[in-house]
This record gives structure tokens, C-alpha cells and sequence, in this order.
């Protein structure tokens, strides 16, 4: 099972938002939940699956306020526990 990602974090970026921290050494993607709330039932796994850190969140209208749980995923497919949630605001 790989380490979780170390310090997430999240930053509003123009039309988007930008998330950051430490990539696990022994992951090869990250999987990447996102929601409206800081409710985690209701957040949805989005279909890009980041490489590194940091990663952008494009397509969001100024304002747009998202949360996100980041979890990392081994060769292997085995995936590490759920960080988060961080939340930003898109500029």
C-alpha cells in the first residue's frame, strides 16, 4: 500500500484551482475526489488521474468554490488512505 499524500493542499488559479503537496515515492497516479461541500458521500472520483504534484483543476467559472480528497494509487493498483479534504476558491 503506498503513503498518502504529505500536506495536500489547494489554491484558487484562473478558471481553476491548484492542487499541491508531497507525491508519494512509491505511488504512480493519484486518484482525485471532488465535491461542492465538505461532504465526502458527496464527492466524485474525476476521470484524470495526476502523475505529480502540482496538478491544475481547469474549467471552473470565477468563484466556484471545490473540496478535494487525494489518494494515492501503487503500480500495483493498491491505494493509500484519503487526505484531505483542502478546499480553494477558482479566480
Amino acid at each position: 500500500v503506498p503513503a498518502a499524500v504529505a500536506a495536500s493542499t489547494a489554491t484558487g488559479i484562473a478558471g481553476g484551482i491548484r492542487l499541491s503537496g508531497g507525491f508519494p515515492p512509491d505511488a504512480v497516479r493519484l486518484q482525485v475526489f471532488e465535491a461542492t461541500s465538505s461532504s465526502l458521500s458527496a464527492a466524485t472520483k474525476l476521470p484524470e488521474e495526476p502523475t505529480s504534484l502540482f496538478w491544475d483543476r481547469t474549467g471552473l467559472a470565477v468563484g466556484d468554490t471545490r473540496w478535494y480528497w487525494l489518494r494515492a494509487v501503487s503500480a500495483e493498483g493498491n491505494v493509500s488512505a484519503l487526505t484531505g479534504p483542502v478546499s480553494a476558491t477558482a479566480l
